[in-house]
């Protein structure tokens, strides 16, 4: 019985979680109502607030669900693996790339919203953080080049990975994001030294 029970939670959580996205997607942060969502979830409104407790909380679900849904956390693990430096660099680059084309869509509502919402912007704001930590822990392991220090290359790698800048050259370039490694690399190479591939 009990085992049925939370599949039926984790079941109503999903449709919850679809419905969040849709919702976020079509009518963006502001837009989004709670009883909307329960009723595209065929659900009450306070079987969301026991899900959530409340639309921040819900937001932050549907930001979590993202990077369940995408694997980032593991495959940035096996990146971070990688034996050679430079190797492991290529691989975080094209994991990053990846994780973007997970839902561009949804992105681009969490990355408007950040820059407009003080009470939302740090569901963003946290996971940019850790994104910058794993950043920083591949160019560590490289030499970097003049000008810059460490800190700073971290920071220049990081602002040309972020996904509004993926996002802006792959619109204006008809590209995949997932094409994009092979564009990206160059400049990046003018940031950190890459051992040519073999």
């Amino acid at each position: 019985m009990a085992g049925l029970r939370a599949t039926k939670m984790r079941q109503t959580r999903r449709r919850l979680l679809d419905a969040a996205r849709r919702r976020m997607i079509d009518t963006g942060y502001h837009g989004l109502s709670l009883e909307q969502v329960a009723e595209d979830a065929e659900v009450t409104r306070v079987t969301v607030y026991r899900h959530f407790g409340s639309k921040l909380g819900l937001l932050e679900a549907v930001a979590d669900d993202l990077a369940d849904r995408s694997e980032v956390v593991p495959r940035m693990r096996e990146a971070a693996a990688i034996t050679d430096a430079s190797d492991a660099f290529r691989a975080m680059v094209a994991e990053l790339c990846r994780f973007w084309s997970t839902d561009p869509d949804l992105f681009r509502r969490l990355v408007g919203l950040a820059a407009v919402d003080p009470e939302a912007r740090h569901v963003v704001a946290d996971r940019e953080q850790w994104r910058y930590e794993q950043i920083a822990a591949f160019v560590r392991r490289l030499d970097v080049r003049p000008p810059f220090d460490t800190a700073q290359a971290a920071v220049a790698v990081g602002a040309m990975t972020a996904f509004p800048a993926c996002d802006d050259m792959s619109v204006r370039l008809g590209v995949e994001l997932t094409a994009l490694p092979d564009l990206l690399l160059p400049p990046l190479t003018g940031i950190i030294h890459l051992r040519p591939p073999q």
